[in-house]
């Protein structure tokens, strides 16, 4: 039941963060809030319920009493709506509407600060035609000590399983990304703490489930590439950084700037930001605008680093120096922003964008390593070695049929190791039967890759 119920509030949280980054009616914020609905009956009915209530105590996410530690971490803009709603929480009925559950989305954009009372709020909700969703009172602890029963239900649960959820690791990368860009819309502050703290998550999975990720990140929604890309540039920074070696420290830092360098996007029209076809000259300087932008916005934040700025300043910058903006002839460049860089480049090529579709890592690194003094020489070949022409996280077919997803690089750079997923026949092999290919092995000297996959909401599809 709490595997269900996780999945229900990850995606209310996923419809607030994208409430805030589209317009009202927009198709991507329906197509969420109907999803949502739709799932909260369905869980309600099992757990024999009228109404569904979402506690909020002390920034987490509660459910009958316990702490839900995946969606409170991915939930941050939730928890952040209730501070300003001065509630402790709120309760959705089986009968409320999708309409009036879009009205309710609404309001997390609207309320800039939070209001005076709960009782203000609960008459804006009535103002607003909101009646089927109510909220409750701030949760107050005992003065006293607790007896152990009320220690056992507050306490909270183990966070060790978060660890192990691909789909929540994911999910908190892509909620602290939209939050920054949706604060920054509005004229408010990143929350660079929150972004750290989830890039430590990030840092702890991508360790030893860079793959599981990394299939997480092939988003087939062209509104949300923007986020989606600075995940996935930040996902490759790190894998990268961790193969060699680097220690935490940096591994935080090139995290946190790797999710925060395109933040100057959020400044862009989204008639340019997401327009199909070429930008004429006007639009894409306008468009090039966003590299100084994402360093002004994180120069005007205390908590931000030399590297978060430099990021943001500079991956657009050529390693000639050439690019934009320009650089200053005194001006020294970072090993690590031409890593983000690369990274950069990279994760653009072999995406499918609204103006062009995605391309296969051979050829993305083709058209890298043709584009002379673009790139840093070392880095880009260290890169290459690293990430492989079928990176970890892609879907393959091998030419004897059988499908499977490359886990790591192996010894030579196009024999990867790949768990397989599905037999010759097509037939999907349960988790616990799947097995490992190691294309770099002598037994499998006969084997090759077919076709490299794309992993998409839809399944898989011919890259």
């Amino acid at each position: 039941m709490y595997e269900k119920l996780n999945d229900l509030l990850i995606n209310l949280c996923r419809a607030i963060s994208t409430r805030k980054l589209y317009f009202e009616g927009h198709p991507k914020v329906q197509s969420l809030a109907s999803e949502f609905m739709s799932q909260m009956r369905d869980f309600c009915e099992i757990a024999n319920m009228d109404k569904l209530f979402i506690g909020v105590n002390e920034g987490n996410i509660v459910f009958e009493g316990k702490n839900l530690v995946g969606p409170s971490i991915v939930g941050k803009q939730l928890v952040l709506f209730t501070e300003k709603l001065r509630c402790g929480g709120f309760s959705i009925s089986r009968e409320t509407t999708e309409q009036e559950f879009g009205l309710f989305l609404d309001l997390t954009t609207e309320l800039q600060k939070p209001l005076e009372s709960i009782l203000k709020a609960r008459e804006l909700l009535v103002e607003r035609n909101i009646t089927t969703i109510e909220i409750a009172q701030q949760y107050i602890a005992p003065s006293g000590p607790m007896i152990k029963d009320e220690q056992a239900v507050w306490q909270g649960q183990d966070s060790a399983s978060f660890f192990q959820s691909p789909t929540l690791i994911y999910q908190a990368l892509f909620d602290t990304v939209a939050q920054a860009h949706g604060e920054v819309a509005e004229g408010g502050d990143i929350d660079i703490d929150n972004t750290r703290s989830v890039s430590e998550y990030m840092l702890h999975f991508t360790r030893t489930h860079f793959s599981d990720l990394m299939q997480h990140v092939h988003y087939p929604d062209y509104d949300s590439y923007t986020v989606g890309h600075s995940v996935r540039v930040a996902a490759l920074a790190v894998f990268f950084a961790n193969s060699h070696g680097w220690n935490e420290e940096l591994l935080l830092s090139i995290a946190t700037a790797g999710l925060l360098h395109d933040i100057g996007k959020s400044m862009i029209p989204d008639e340019i930001l997401f327009k199909p076809g070429k930008l004429n000259v006007e639009e894409f300087s306008e468009m090039t605008a966003h590299a100084q932008l994402g360093a002004e916005i994180l120069l005007g934040h205390q908590n931000t680093t030399p590297l978060d700025i430099a990021a943001a300043w500079g991956h657009h910058i050529r390693h000639d120096g050439k690019g934009y903006p320009q650089q200053p002839p005194w001006a020294t460049r970072h090993p690590l922003t031409s890593l983000l860089q690369i990274c950069d480049t990279f994760e653009a090529l072999t995406a499918a964008r609204p103006y062009k579709p995605s391309v296969t890592p051979y050829l993305a690194f083709c058209i890298m390593l043709k584009d002379k003094n673009c790139f840093h020489p070392n880095l880009l070949a260290s890169f290459i070695s690293t990430v492989g022409i079928f990176p970890p996280g892609n879907n393959v077919l091998l030419s004897d049929g059988r499908k499977g997803v490359v886990i790591a690089t192996g010894h030579r750079i196009g024999r990867p190791r790949i768990k397989i997923t599905q037999d010759q026949g097509g037939e999907s092999i349960p988790i616990g039967d799947q097995y490992l290919v190691d294309l770099s092995a002598p037994y499998a000297a006969d084997l090759n890759v077919q076709e490299l996959l794309l992993n998409t909401n839809k399944g898989l599809v011919a890259g």
